[in-house]
């Protein structure tokens, strides 16, 4: 009994085995191309809104990827970016990239987020500002999405009311200085200090009425985000819908651009919050991918991105693991892989309609994580989740600057 149930044991291990390595050996033919001599198809041109992923929060190659799809969009007309940082804050680093002093490091500092603040963002602007010299009639302008800086907000927002309404600005000032940072952290101030933001909010609307300028844009978009982030606070953290809010921030600026003639946007963020099937995260809570795509339908695209060694950097900390898809297979001999989901081979579309491991991580990132699955990788289906994907075999960390 013992040997048989000891062969079964070892049976049961071996097929386990034998089943994990077709599940993530690579599989399919070569057939990317490299992302930097890609053409992008019209159907993403042509988007209203054209999203690019990044898997992990801090690998270089993902902000190449996003420069080099920034730039080639830029060409076909989307020179409205929406990125995943604050409002406020990238509104000061969009004041550089439209020939503001100071250099492309002091300009990426400004960024809300400190996973921004790198010299790989520094590389981004500076290339984004050299296009935007060639083209000084329709530049391409930075826009912040998030809501999680709300000094920066209130700042903006209030700035100016001040240019355009001081007596109201005037008004509102004493209440609002209650604001920082880091209000929307703790639910108490933040329940304290909403009215104080919705009455800001109120009163740049007001003001606002009939102005198209980029900076009355601003001021509305910053206090809009203001609101949502003592929402938040007051909600709870970790009970509100912060993706949600995103969506609203997206199609308000959207919707805004266009009335000046920006026909089409550009998004950055998380693979996790831009794909359309709402799985590239663990994170509770709708998606803004999925709010995307019921909003635009066609005419959103999702350009999502994987590695197989993944390195990233996390608050200065380097940190390294393996997520074994079988769709590298399409990707062997490219360095930063890019491939059309649509113009896939049948033999690539079979494996792109697999179930597969792919990496995801965010910030803040632990060390234990790297060690965890699950805590690193999430399970996909790449064709519903993606309309193209970028694929790097080996990724490194971006330098946080100052180092």
């Amino acid at each position: 009994m013992l040997l048989a149930l000891g062969s079964g044991l070892l049976a049961l291990v071996l097929l386990g085995f034998g089943a994990w390595h077709w599940y993530t050996a690579p599989a399919g033919e070569a057939q990317a191309v490299e992302l930097a001599d890609a053409e992008l198809p019209s159907r993403f041109t042509d988007a209203t809104v054209l999203a690019v992923g990044e898997a992990t929060h801090g690998t270089a190659e993902f902000r190449e990827a996003w420069t080099l799809v920034a730039l080639k969009s830029a060409d076909k007309g989307f020179t409205t970016i929406a990125l995943e940082d604050n409002a406020g804050s990238v509104s000061q680093v969009d004041a550089w990239l439209q020939g503001g002093p100071g250099t492309a490091e002091q300009a990426a500092q400004r960024m809300g987020f400190a996973l921004n603040r790198t010299e790989q963002s520094a590389a981004m602007l500076t290339r984004l500002r050299e296009w935007n010299a060639k083209h000084p009639k329709d530049p391409v302008r930075l826009y912040g999405l998030d809501i999680q800086r709300a000094g920066e907000d209130r700042d903006l927002a209030l700035a100016w009311l001040r240019s355009t309404d001081p007596a109201a600005a005037a008004k509102l000032a004493p209440a609002l200085a209650r604001i920082t940072r880091d209000t929307a952290w703790e639910q108490d101030r933040a329940t304290a200090a909403e009215p104080a933001a919705k009455q800001l909010a109120e009163a740049v609307e007001r003001v606002a009425a009939g102005r198209t300028d980029d900076a009355t844009l601003r001021a509305r978009l910053s206090a809009r985000a203001l609101v949502q982030g003592m929402q938040r606070g007051a909600q709870g953290i970790g009970s509100y819908d912060r993706d949600r809010a995103l969506h609203q921030n997206l199609r308000f600026l959207v919707e805004e651009r266009a009335r000046v003639g920006g026909k089409h946007t550009l998004l950055l963020a998380h693979n996790g919050h831009v794909d359309r099937a709402g799985v590239a995260s663990m994170a509770a809570g709708s998606k803004l991918g999925v709010w995307n795509a019921k909003t635009w339908g066609q005419d959103y695209r999702v350009i999502g991105t994987q590695s197989h060694r993944t390195r990233l950097d996390d608050d200065g900390s380097d940190f390294s693991f393996d997520v074994s898809s079988p769709s590298r297979g399409i990707f062997t001999g490219t360095r930063i892989g890019f491939l059309d989901l649509a113009e896939a081979t049948p033999v690539n579309r079979r494996v792109l309609g697999r179930r597969q491991p792919m990496a995801s991580a965010g910030s803040s990132f632990a060390a234990y994580q790297a060690w965890i699955p699950f805590l690193h990788e999430v399970q996909l289906v790449p064709a519903e989740a993606w309309d193209a994907l970028v694929h790097v075999e080996d990724s490194h960390p971006t330098v946080p600057l100052g180092q």
